[in-house]
């Protein structure tokens, strides 16, 4: 009779012990990899916006106002309502980039606001918008951040939440400097990789291209 030699129970627990450690590895690359995937995402879809942006502004001698500036009408003639999110790219000012002249066919989304953003407390609220913020900076502004990124050269600058999904805090804060608060759920940093492919920080980019700062 034909002996049939089978796996022992070490050598099984062996094979088990390799592909857990192989998965162990695997997984948490997989994870980054989505994540810096969204980010080169992200950065893409900001440049095309930025060009749109600048074309919109060639023709027009002006980018298109920014929520804030229309929300307090500083710098617009025309006053349109906008809803309380007094950050994000509202319909008005995407409609001026699509019609009448298709400087861009569609806006494109932020891919980090897919599962709402973090509150101030670390609870999540989760949003039904999903755009990037966009804002406008001007003179008229006065002495405000607005007015203060103005003067150090911003006309406009977008905003992507970043991979820890961190709204709180202002653009123009950002771009001037202002020191932010100890509280972990506010975020004034610019996202650096090098401190993980999780950190905190926003993507930005403004007229001056894409905004970095000491982290």
């Amino acid at each position: 009779m034909s002996q049939h030699r089978g796996f022992t129970l070490i050598e099984l627990l062996i094979v088990v012990a390799i592909i857990a450690i192989l998965a162990a590895i695997a997984v948490p690359n997989f994870l980054e990899a989505q994540v810096r995937a969204k980010v080169s995402r992200a950065k893409a879809d900001m440049r095309s916006i930025a060009t749109a942006v600048e074309s919109y502004a060639v023709d027009w001698n002006m980018a298109p106002p920014g929520a804030e500036a229309m929300r307090t009408k500083a710098c617009v003639s025309n006053t349109v309502k906008l809803p309380n999110q007094n950050d994000l790219m509202c319909a008005w000012c995407q409609s001026k980039l699509t019609t009448p002249v298709a400087y861009m066919t569609s806006i494109p989304h932020d891919p980090f606001l897919d599962r709402g953003a973090p509150t101030y407390t670390g609870n999540v609220s989760y949003v039904n918008w999903r755009v990037f913020a966009y804002q406008t900076f001007g003179a008229c502004f006065g002495n405000n951040a607005w007015g203060k990124a103005y003067k150090k050269g911003y006309t406009w600058a977008l905003r992507c939440v970043g991979p820890m999904r961190v709204e709180n805090g202002t653009v123009p804060d950002t771009l001037i400097g202002t020191i932010p608060g100890a509280n972990p759920y506010s975020t004034m940093v610019s996202y650096d990789p090098t401190n993980g492919t999780v950190s905190i920080g926003w993507i930005l980019r403004s007229n001056k291209g894409e905004f970095t700062v000491p982290q």
